[in-house]
Protein backbone atom coordinates (compact mmCIF):
# COMPACT_ATOMS: atom_id res chain seq x y z
CA UNK A 1 0.00 0.00 0.00
CA UNK A 2 1.58 3.53 -1.19
CA UNK A 3 2.06 6.05 1.78
CA UNK A 4 3.17 3.11 4.56
CA UNK A 5 5.29 4.24 6.90
CA UNK A 6 8.36 2.28 7.67
CA UNK A 7 10.68 4.09 10.73
CA UNK A 8 10.81 7.55 8.85
CA UNK A 9 10.79 5.87 5.14
CA UNK A 10 7.83 6.63 2.65
CA UNK A 11 7.43 2.86 1.23
CA UNK A 12 5.80 2.35 -1.93
CA UNK A 13 4.20 -0.90 -3.29
CA UNK A 14 4.79 -2.23 -6.87
CA UNK A 15 4.08 -5.89 -8.31
CA UNK A 16 7.45 -6.34 -7.09
CA UNK A 17 7.32 -5.31 -4.18
CA UNK A 18 8.11 -2.66 -1.57
CA UNK A 19 10.51 0.22 -2.17
CA UNK A 20 10.86 3.54 -0.23
CA UNK A 21 11.71 6.98 -0.40
CA UNK A 22 14.23 8.67 1.78
CA UNK A 23 13.66 12.78 2.43
CA UNK A 24 15.68 14.77 4.35
CA UNK A 25 15.01 18.39 5.56
CA UNK A 26 16.70 19.15 2.09
CA UNK A 27 14.76 17.48 -0.33
CA UNK A 28 14.54 14.02 -1.74
CA UNK A 29 17.71 11.96 -0.78
CA UNK A 30 17.12 8.35 -1.92
CA UNK A 31 15.25 5.87 -2.99
CA UNK A 32 14.93 2.18 -2.73
CA UNK A 33 13.78 -0.07 -5.25
CA UNK A 34 11.27 -2.83 -4.36
CA UNK A 35 12.40 -5.53 -2.26
CA UNK A 36 11.07 -9.48 -2.46
CA UNK A 37 9.72 -8.58 1.63
CA UNK A 38 9.99 -6.62 4.58
CA UNK A 39 12.59 -7.76 5.82
CA UNK A 40 15.17 -7.07 2.52
CA UNK A 41 14.25 -3.43 2.64
CA UNK A 42 14.49 -3.00 6.24
CA UNK A 43 18.29 -4.55 5.60
CA UNK A 44 18.60 -1.66 2.53
CA UNK A 45 17.34 1.26 4.31
CA UNK A 46 19.47 0.74 7.72
CA UNK A 47 22.62 -0.38 4.96
CA UNK A 48 22.50 2.90 3.31
CA UNK A 49 20.79 5.60 5.26
CA UNK A 50 20.55 4.70 9.11
CA UNK A 51 22.62 8.22 9.62
CA UNK A 52 20.17 10.23 7.99
CA UNK A 53 17.76 12.65 9.48
CA UNK A 54 14.20 11.88 7.98
CA UNK A 55 11.47 14.08 7.06
CA UNK A 56 8.80 11.11 6.14
CA UNK A 57 6.10 14.22 5.48
CA UNK A 58 7.71 14.92 2.28
CA UNK A 59 7.32 12.03 0.39
CA UNK A 60 3.71 10.93 1.00
CA UNK A 61 3.17 12.47 -2.96
CA UNK A 62 6.33 10.65 -4.16
CA UNK A 63 5.94 7.52 -2.86
CA UNK A 64 2.52 7.50 -4.59
CA UNK A 65 3.84 8.48 -8.23
CA UNK A 66 6.45 5.89 -7.14
CA UNK A 67 4.15 3.25 -7.05
CA UNK A 68 2.22 4.49 -10.50
CA UNK A 69 5.37 4.76 -12.29
CA UNK A 70 6.77 1.11 -11.06
CA UNK A 71 2.95 -0.15 -12.39
CA UNK A 72 4.12 1.59 -16.21
CA UNK A 73 2.52 4.91 -15.61
CA UNK A 74 4.23 8.04 -17.01
CA UNK A 75 4.46 10.25 -14.61
CA UNK A 76 6.62 13.22 -13.84
CA UNK A 77 8.91 14.15 -11.51
CA UNK A 78 9.34 17.07 -10.10
CA UNK A 79 10.75 17.38 -6.49
CA UNK A 80 13.71 19.33 -4.66
CA UNK A 81 16.76 16.59 -4.72
CA UNK A 82 19.11 16.42 -1.64
CA UNK A 83 22.56 14.88 -3.17
CA UNK A 84 24.10 14.47 -0.13
CA UNK A 85 28.08 13.81 -0.38
CA UNK A 86 28.37 14.27 -4.47
CA UNK A 87 30.70 16.56 -5.62
CA UNK A 88 29.65 19.84 -7.57
CA UNK A 89 30.53 17.78 -10.94
CA UNK A 90 28.03 14.84 -10.01
CA UNK A 91 25.41 17.49 -9.07
CA UNK A 92 26.00 18.91 -12.60
CA UNK A 93 26.06 15.56 -14.11
CA UNK A 94 22.59 14.79 -12.38
CA UNK A 95 20.85 17.66 -12.56
CA UNK A 96 21.58 18.21 -16.83
CA UNK A 97 20.50 14.05 -16.70
CA UNK A 98 16.91 15.34 -15.45
CA UNK A 99 16.00 17.01 -18.64
CA UNK A 100 16.38 13.64 -20.81
CA UNK A 101 13.05 12.56 -21.63
CA UNK A 102 10.76 9.66 -21.85
CA UNK A 103 12.55 6.99 -24.94
CA UNK A 104 15.57 9.54 -25.04
CA UNK A 105 19.28 7.69 -24.08
CA UNK A 106 22.59 9.02 -24.41
CA UNK A 107 26.39 8.05 -23.69
CA UNK A 108 28.80 8.80 -20.89
CA UNK A 109 30.18 11.06 -23.72
CA UNK A 110 27.70 12.74 -24.19
CA UNK A 111 26.55 13.36 -20.96
CA UNK A 112 29.69 14.56 -19.79
CA UNK A 113 30.07 16.92 -23.00
CA UNK A 114 26.88 18.93 -21.70
CA UNK A 115 28.74 19.12 -18.52
CA UNK A 116 31.43 21.14 -19.97
CA UNK A 117 33.79 17.84 -19.62
CA UNK A 118 34.30 16.31 -22.42
CA UNK A 119 37.02 13.96 -21.58
CA UNK A 120 35.40 12.63 -18.34
CA UNK A 121 33.07 9.97 -19.53
CA UNK A 122 34.54 7.31 -16.65
CA UNK A 123 33.47 9.87 -14.17
CA UNK A 124 29.99 10.05 -15.41
CA UNK A 125 29.32 6.57 -14.72
CA UNK A 126 31.09 6.77 -11.51
CA UNK A 127 28.52 9.13 -10.81
CA UNK A 128 25.81 7.27 -12.22
CA UNK A 129 26.73 4.43 -10.28
CA UNK A 130 26.61 6.42 -7.14
CA UNK A 131 23.14 8.18 -8.01
CA UNK A 132 20.72 8.53 -4.89
CA UNK A 133 18.41 9.23 -6.72
CA UNK A 134 17.58 6.79 -9.73
CA UNK A 135 14.03 7.09 -11.48
CA UNK A 136 14.01 10.84 -10.29
CA UNK A 137 17.25 11.30 -11.96
CA UNK A 138 17.30 8.72 -15.14
CA UNK A 139 20.59 7.16 -14.45
CA UNK A 140 18.61 4.38 -16.61
CA UNK A 141 19.04 6.66 -19.56
CA UNK A 142 22.59 6.64 -19.60
CA UNK A 143 24.49 4.05 -22.15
Amino acid sequence: MAGLELKGFNVYATQWGMGAAVFSKKGLAGIIFPQDNERLLKEEIAGRYDRLQHDKTLGLELTSTLGRYFNGEKVQFVYQLDYGQATEFECKIYDTLKSVSYGETLTYKELAQCCGRPKAARAVGNAMAKNPVPIVVPCHRVL
